[in-house]
């Protein structure tokens, strides 16, 4: 079948699906605002359990698939929840699978995993394309319009352009992202290290470990393999947090003086010992977004996959999670469409209605979660 579709988006979800559609013989292409790779800082570590890793196993030939394995860490598989002077709140398995032993959570770079993506991706990537509008063509095609003049013309286009998905503005131009009322302050504690003995022992017996401080403020940890992922959130009403442009402009030092600001005083002295051990260099401020509710859309030959339909909070650590899972159910959509003689595009239509389903109940319960513990809106 003569099938092209178009990619707008060179983040996890868009790299995976753009695999998954050729390796079932699809004609792909994926188109990327950014300059190059690596062009903006885009985060450090993201957690896959059960519904990333399955949709990542589904897109990916298999030995590359085993090499995204090899580059993860395998903390235990428990999320732990601390108060500031580090009694256990809560401590909880991350799946019921994890309770019977089986390999459900992993911890991976986020740029190695988006370079071994890239790396292994046969189809074509197009960067400094900025994605401006599309229309439908007579013969029912969509033509994607960028900023520099080009227009493509594919069979489907799809929108893996992220939480300010341009692709969305045009599909979806009610549906809203709401601010969550939550900064955060991200960077990495590198091991080993010199400073690796000032990070607890703590840090390392739980996938992830969340510190709640007073007035709402929280502390996250989660190991990966070459380093410790750490931040510090609060609320946007917090005596100590700027505005976030003010946050933009801080270097790392200050950002780190700021994190001390807001954590404050009275907590166990570990606190201080982790957050002296962040390589100033990797700090970047964070805003937290949320979807509001979507609708199913009409327009048979554009779609949506990860935050650009479904952006959360990361208390649940689902985001990544929820984006590959998309990526895997379209591919194993349109593959089922391909085997039957079906039109991929009601296999697509298929795909919408249960990703909707899905990613509402995950965004909401993000949100619930996000505000019983951290403040979220």
């Amino acid at each position: 079948m003569n099938f092209r579709v178009n990619i707008v988006g060179a983040g996890m979800s868009g790299l995976a699906l753009a695999h998954g559609l050729h390796r079932l013989g699809i004609e792909v292409a994926v188109f990327e605002r950014d300059p190059f790779p690596g062009a903006r800082a885009q985060g450090y570590r993201i957690q896959l359990d059960a519904p990333g890793l399955d949709g990542l196993r589904r897109c990916l030939p298999p030995e590359l698939y085993e090499s995204c394995l090899a580059t993860a860490a395998s903390p235990p598989p428990r999320v732990t929840v601390l108060d500031q002077h580090l009694k256990v709140l809560a401590d909880r398995a991350v799946s019921e699978r994890a309770r019977s032993g089986m390999i459900t959570s992993l911890a991976f770079d986020r740029a190695t995993l988006r370079q071994l993506l890239l790396a292994g991706l046969p189809a074509d990537v197009h960067y400094g394309a900025q994605f401006a509008t599309y229309d439908q063509l007579p013969d029912g095609r969509i033509a994607a319009h960028f900023a520099d003049g080009r227009i493509v013309a594919g069979d489907l286009l799809v929108g893996a352009d992220g939480v300010n998905s341009a692709v969305r503005r045009k599909l979806l131009p009610e549906a809203e992202i709401e601010d969550a009322g939550l900064r955060l302050i991200y960077g990495k504690i590198p091991l080993p290290d010199p400073a690796a003995h000032a990070v607890p022992d703590w840090v390392f017996e739980s996938i992830f470990t969340v510190v709640k401080g007073a007035g709402g403020t929280h502390m996250g940890v989660g190991p990966v393999r070459n380093y410790v992922a750490c931040l510090v959130g609060a609320t946007t009403d917090h005596p100590c947090m700027p505005s976030f442009a003010e946050m933009r402009r801080l270097d790392g030092p200050n950002l780190r003086d700021l994190a001390h600001r807001i954590i404050g005083t009275g907590h166990h002295p570990d606190i201080d010992r982790i957050l002296g051990s962040w390589d100033t260099a990797t700090l970047i401020p964070l805003r937290i977004s949320t979807s509001g509710a979507v609708r199913q859309w009409d327009c048979h030959g554009v779609t949506l996959v990860g935050d650009a339909v479904h952006a959360m909070s990361p208390v649940l650590a689902m985001g990544a999670n929820t984006a590959l899972r998309d990526a895997g159910e379209l591919t194993l959509a349109i593959s089922a469409a391909l085997e039957s003689g079906t039109s991929p595009h009601d296999a697509v239509r298929r795909y919408e209605t249960g990703m909707l389903e899905y990613s509402s109940a995950l965004v909401a319960a993000s949100r619930r979660t996000g505000q019983e513990r951290v403040g979220q809106r």
